[in-house]
């Protein structure tokens, strides 16, 4: 215990000094002599004390107890170690009199710093690496938006912007494993979500071993620095922005030739030149021109301007360059310039005169005369082309002098309508166009055009006149030309249908303004077709011409004759009163057309007939008019040709029957209401049926089954006819092959076709086609054609399609022999097997002999010629016995049996007496 610097002795249980070492002696009033003594006799002062606490304490609770007290009797702190023992307590203590002194020393220190801190102008923060904060001022709380107690509970980067702790937290572990400061800049964010710019600087603390303990950083508020800097950088980016929008090239240069600064375009024309010098980077020669401006921009601090080639991307182009001084707080420090690419610009003034060039070459040689003149009448020229002198015969010299002015050119006629389109194209402000005459030198007329416009003053005030004028004269000749042709009949002459309406309309006005009557005619030439097809087109266009001629000259100056197609013509006579005067105006016309007259040899004939209808009594438009006179002129036609007819009402309800013919069959063609009925033809010397011809019936929903007749004019619609007989066609073939098939020997079938149906190339094929497709042998069939077939529209494609069939096994016949035109030549011309007898010479053989010997004649000319013969409208025994006698090979008619609907025909044939029919 002796060795021991510190103090110590024992109590026993009764709190009695058993032992002092020599230094608790030394140190406690009454040194050994405290031995036996009672702790609390002695030392009364410290019962009260932290002293007497915790040595009782210690003496109670048999436990250790280690504290800190200052003993005023002695002015001293004492450590104090009370350690119970078995017998009592040990006391250690010492003084720490001089510890305590530099704790304080230290804490007031401390309180000076934090004073310090508190005040100064900068967050300063130490906190141990586990977060835990070991010194933090006011400054840093406020930076970072934390009272220290949070802070405390909060990791380190927790107040760092999250953007910017991304970065920042690795470069924090990067310097903690070497312990190097640094520093950076970064953000806080507050709990509002409001940001603060910090400059941070980073130290570590390191122990005797030297690892870092903790850290130390100190924040400095830089919001107002970056604020300025971010307005700076606002500000040269918008000057940035602002030279990069200039499509110049912008560039700045210090006193040493370097760029500093240069804009978009210039970067993009010659790449990135900052610190660089001309010579670096432009040839030579362009450097030392470039360095001899910037010298004299520097020296005089004048402005340059100079005109230059600059290679930009290996194209040698022109500039102006601008330079000036830069200026700063009066001293030039270097030099600013602005340089304009004027390639286009010169390229294009370039080209401009030499456009100028070629306009002027161009205008000069103009067939025209391209002008400047004044607005108004005499219009004086101030510029003229040189095509003046072949337009007009005078020279340019002479019209610009003024010995002649355009006025004196224009004719006098025209002159005025020209001054006043000028005038109102100037008041409209549009161009005008106005065609004209002008009188030339030599005393001659020109058509000319005139384009031109007037040219205003910038205060909108009308200024002068620009123009062309050309010579229209071929053209307008041409367009007349034209004009005609458009309106008139290319082979007689005579206005076409165009321009008789036209001259109807401007008429029929005339007419209600006037209150005069208009006759109106169609004529149609009655034999154009026959001329045609026995003479050629040649005599038929000259048969038109003719009729052409002669109606114009037979009709007053007044009238109008008009060709409107084929062999129709129509004649309009204006200014009349009544039905007489047509009666009176066309006798001539008729008389002049019956004249026959010559061609080729041959004489022919003209005649036509007509018919007229009267405004306003028929009607009082032009459709109207024309109707009525086309139902007139079908009248005359059916009557008999070659004569006059004018409407009456009568006349029309017969056209409207006709009309109702046409409905009726158009409808019974699409409903499907036409069928065929057969009628039986029998071989005159057996009785036995030679074969059937289909005759159409059609089905009438008020009045059934009915004949052809009662839509008779359908057969006038090329179309109808056409559809009609396919329709036949269609239903005879299948009932030839039900009855074939069936085992019936019917002999023949005889089907009829209309002249409409040869105006295509194709009617023969496609008969034999449909046998083909039903399987009938040609030899079953029978074609019946009548003379109109080769008269009529198509005639051209007859005789093939006909020569094609008979090639093929389909027998011809000639129906109605001996009623039409030129038989005798049809049955040279055509191959036909069989010519009809038509009814009308067999009704009369008992009493009229010249239908007697005309078909003795027929039947002799048919054993001739080896063609078998049918009499047709055989009724009588009588009848019959003759023809059989005369050598008539088939017979037809009631007496053999009426035609009857196809499914009467297997029973007739079944029942059929030979007998019967032979007497």
């Amino acid at each position: 215990m002796e060795g021991t610097t510190d103090c110590v002795f024992f109590l026993d249980r009764q709190w009695r000094f058993v032992f002092l070492n020599g230094r608790a002696a030394a140190e406690l009033r009454g040194g050994n002599d405290l031995i036996g003594v009672n702790l609390w006799d002695a030392f009364p002062e410290t019962a009260a004390t932290v002293f007497g606490e915790f040595y009782r304490k210690a003496m109670a609770e048999r436990s250790t107890q280690v504290f800190e007290a200052y003993y005023p009797p002695l002015e001293t702190w004492f450590e104090v170690h009370a350690v119970p023992i078995d017998d009592g307590l040990t006391v250690f203590f010492r003084n720490i009199n001089e510890r305590v002194a530099a704790t304080e020393a230290l804490r007031e220190r401390e309180l000076q710093l934090e004073t310090v801190f508190g005040q100064t102008m900068v967050g300063i923060i130490h906190r141990r690496l586990d977060g835990r904060v070991l010194m933090v001022n006011q400054r840093w709380c406020d930076l970072v938006g934390r009272t220290r107690e949070e802070l405390d509970s909060l990791p380190i980067f927790a107040p760092t912007y999250h953007e910017d702790a991304l970065w920042n937290v690795p470069l924090f572990d990067q310097h903690l494993r070497t312990g190097e400061p640094f520093q950076v800049e970064k953000r806080f964010v507050h709990p509002d979500g409001s940001l603060v710019w910090v400059a941070v600087n980073v130290s570590f603390v390191k122990n005797e071993a030297g690892e870092v303990v903790s850290m130390i950083a100190v924040a400095e508020d830089i919001g107002a620095r970056k604020a300025a800097e971010e307005e700076i950088r606002e500000s040269r980016n918008l000057f940035q922005v602002v030279i990069d929008s200039v499509q110049d090239l912008i560039f700045v240069k210090d006193r040493e030739g370097r760029f500093v600064l240069t804009n978009r375009q210039m970067r993009e024309a010659c790449g990135p030149l900052e610190g660089q010098r001309v010579g670096d980077c432009f040839p030579q020669e362009l450097a030392d021109d470039s360095d001899r401006t910037d010298h004299q921009v520097l020296t005089s601090g004048s402005i340059s301007i100079v005109e230059e080639k600059v290679p930009i991307r290996g194209e040698l182009r022109a500039f102006q360059t601008v330079k000036v001084p830069w200026r700063q707080d009066g001293e030039v420090i270097g030099v600013i310039g602005v340089s304009r690419d004027l390639t286009e610009r010169l390229d294009a003034e370039q080209e401009l005169q030499e456009s100028r060039r070629q306009l002027t070459t161009l205008i000069d040689n103009l067939p025209g005369l391209v002008y400047r003149s004044a607005l108004a009448p005499p219009w004086p020229f101030s510029y003229m082309s040189e095509g003046a002198e072949a337009l007009t015969g005078y020279t340019t010299a002479e019209l610009m002098q003024r010995e002649f002015s355009w006025a004196d050119v224009v004719h006098g006629d025209d002159c005025k309508r020209l001054q006043k389109s000028i005038e109102q194209a100037i008041r409209e402000r549009r161009p005008f166009n106005e065609v004209y005459r002008i009188i030339t030198r030599t005393g001659g007329t020109r058509w000319v055009m005139e384009r031109g416009q007037c040219i205003y003053n910038a205060d909108g005030s009308p200024a002068f006149l620009e123009g062309f004028i050309s010579d229209v004269t071929q053209q307008r000749q041409t367009e007349e030309r034209l004009r005609w042709v458009a309106h008139h009949d290319s082979l007689t002459g005579v206005p076409n249908r165009a321009l008789f309406q036209e001259r109807l309309d401007v008429t029929l006005k005339e007419a209600k303004r006037t209150g005069r009557k208009v006759g109106l005619l169609l004529l149609d030439l009655d034999h154009l077709k026959e001329v045609n097809d026995t003479l050629g087109h040649d005599a038929g266009d000259t048969l038109l011409q003719v009729a052409a001629e002669r109606l114009s000259s037979s009709i007053r100056s007044i009238d109008t004759v008009a060709r409107n197609g084929g062999d129709e013509f129509a004649i309009i006579l204006p200014e009349i009163d009544s039905e007489q005067d047509i009666w009176t105006l066309v006798r001539p016309v008729l008389e002049r057309l019956q004249e026959p007259f010559s061609y080729a040899g041959r004489t022919l004939d003209c005649r036509a007939s007509i018919g007229a209808s009267l405004c306003p009594d028929h009607g009082d438009d032009a459709t109207e008019l024309l109707k009525r006179a086309d139902v007139a002129l079908y009248t005359a036609k059916a009557a008999g040709r070659g004569r006059i007819m004018i409407f009456r009402p009568a006349m029309q309800s017969k056209a409207e029957l006709r009309m109702q013919m046409r409905i009726n069959a158009r409808e019974a063609v699409r409903e499907r209401r036409i069928e065929p009925f057969y009628q039986p033809k029998v071989l005159l010397r057996s009785g036995e049926i030679a074969g059937f011809e289909a005759l159409l019936r059609w089905h009438n929903p008020q009045t059934g089954i009915e004949t052809p007749a009662s839509i008779k004019a359908a057969f006038d619609d090329p179309r109808l006819a056409v559809a009609m007989g396919q329709h036949m066609h269609e239903l005879v073939f299948d009932d030839m092959r039900r009855w074939l098939d069936a085992g019936m020997e019917i002999g023949h079938v005889a089907i009829n076709a209309s002249a409409a149906e040869f105006r295509g190339n194709d009617f023969a094929e496609e008969i034999l086609e449909r046998l083909r497709a039903t399987g009938i042998p040609t030899r079953y069939l029978e074609l019946e054609v009548t003379e109109t077939v080769f008269l009529g529209r198509g005639a051209e494609h007859v005789g093939q399609a006909l020569r094609t069939l008979s090639l093929e096994g389909v027998r011809i016949a000639l129906d109605d022999f001996g009623t039409g035109y030129a038989s005798l030549s049809h049955l040279k011309q055509f191959p036909v097997d069989i010519i009809k007898i038509d009814r009308s010479f067999v009704q009369d053989l008992a009493d009229n002999l010249d239908d007697t010997a005309i078909l003795q004649a027929v039947l002799n000319l048919g054993r001739g010629l080896g063609i078998t013969t049918v009499a047709e409208g055989v009724e009588t025994e009588l009848q019959a016995t003759y023809l059989r006698a005369q050598g008539c090979d088939i017979g037809q008619g009631y007496l053999f049996g009426k035609a009857v609907p196809r499914s009467e025909i297997p029973k007739l044939y079944s029942s059929w007496e030979p007998h019967r029919c032979c007497g």
